[in-house]
Protein backbone atom coordinates (compact mmCIF):
# COMPACT_ATOMS: atom_id res chain seq x y z
CA UNK A 1 0.00 0.00 0.00
CA UNK A 2 2.54 2.62 0.88
CA UNK A 3 4.34 1.78 -2.52
CA UNK A 4 1.56 2.49 -4.44
CA UNK A 5 0.81 5.94 -2.29
CA UNK A 6 5.02 6.61 -3.24
CA UNK A 7 4.36 5.97 -6.85
CA UNK A 8 1.28 8.18 -6.73
CA UNK A 9 2.60 11.04 -5.16
CA UNK A 10 6.12 10.89 -7.13
CA UNK A 11 4.47 10.79 -10.45
CA UNK A 12 2.00 13.65 -9.48
CA UNK A 13 5.09 15.50 -8.15
CA UNK A 14 6.52 14.66 -11.69
CA UNK A 15 3.51 16.51 -13.11
CA UNK A 16 3.96 19.28 -11.18
CA UNK A 17 7.40 20.25 -11.63
CA UNK A 18 7.14 20.08 -15.49
CA UNK A 19 3.56 22.43 -15.00
CA UNK A 20 5.95 24.87 -13.01
CA UNK A 21 8.62 25.01 -15.67
CA UNK A 22 5.49 25.19 -18.93
CA UNK A 23 4.48 28.09 -16.30
CA UNK A 24 8.08 29.68 -15.68
CA UNK A 25 7.88 29.88 -19.49
CA UNK A 26 4.86 31.30 -20.09
CA UNK A 27 5.30 33.99 -17.04
CA UNK A 28 9.05 34.90 -19.12
CA UNK A 29 6.91 35.43 -22.43
CA UNK A 30 3.65 37.08 -20.46
CA UNK A 31 5.57 39.50 -18.46
CA UNK A 32 8.63 40.19 -20.26
CA UNK A 33 9.36 43.84 -18.88
CA UNK A 34 7.93 43.28 -15.48
CA UNK A 35 9.84 42.58 -12.24
CA UNK A 36 10.40 38.89 -11.01
CA UNK A 37 8.50 39.13 -8.44
CA UNK A 38 5.19 39.63 -9.94
CA UNK A 39 6.59 36.78 -12.33
CA UNK A 40 7.18 34.52 -9.47
CA UNK A 41 3.63 35.22 -7.93
CA UNK A 42 1.96 34.17 -10.75
CA UNK A 43 3.50 30.99 -11.54
CA UNK A 44 2.91 30.07 -7.64
CA UNK A 45 -0.52 30.65 -7.82
CA UNK A 46 -0.93 29.09 -11.11
CA UNK A 47 0.67 25.65 -10.14
CA UNK A 48 -0.87 26.03 -6.94
CA UNK A 49 -4.68 25.87 -8.49
CA UNK A 50 -3.21 23.32 -10.54
CA UNK A 51 -2.51 21.06 -7.49
CA UNK A 52 -5.26 18.20 -6.78
CA UNK A 53 -7.21 18.94 -3.67
CA UNK A 54 -5.56 16.01 -1.63
CA UNK A 55 -2.40 17.92 -2.26
CA UNK A 56 -3.40 21.30 -0.45
CA UNK A 57 -3.76 19.02 2.45
CA UNK A 58 -0.03 18.94 2.94
CA UNK A 59 1.20 21.47 1.53
CA UNK A 60 0.46 24.70 2.01
CA UNK A 61 1.18 27.82 -0.62
CA UNK A 62 4.20 28.96 1.17
CA UNK A 63 5.71 24.82 0.39
CA UNK A 64 4.91 25.09 -2.70
CA UNK A 65 6.82 28.74 -3.29
CA UNK A 66 9.88 27.15 -1.84
CA UNK A 67 9.98 24.47 -4.15
CA UNK A 68 9.85 26.32 -7.37
CA UNK A 69 12.07 28.76 -6.30
CA UNK A 70 14.24 25.75 -5.71
CA UNK A 71 13.20 24.08 -9.46
CA UNK A 72 13.98 27.45 -10.57
CA UNK A 73 17.42 28.34 -9.58
CA UNK A 74 18.03 24.51 -10.73
CA UNK A 75 17.03 25.45 -13.82
CA UNK A 76 18.58 28.37 -14.46
CA UNK A 77 21.88 26.99 -13.00
CA UNK A 78 21.74 23.85 -15.88
CA UNK A 79 20.86 26.49 -18.75
CA UNK A 80 23.96 28.68 -17.59
CA UNK A 81 26.47 25.34 -18.60
CA UNK A 82 23.79 22.62 -19.46
CA UNK A 83 24.77 21.22 -15.91
CA UNK A 84 23.77 21.23 -12.33
CA UNK A 85 27.18 22.60 -10.53
CA UNK A 86 26.12 25.99 -8.49
CA UNK A 87 27.93 27.89 -11.36
CA UNK A 88 24.88 30.85 -12.20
Amino acid sequence: MAYIIYLTITKQWVKVREFAYQTMLLAERTFANQDGEIKFDFVVRIVYKYLPSWFKMFFTEEHLRRLIQEWYDLAKDFLDDGQINSSS
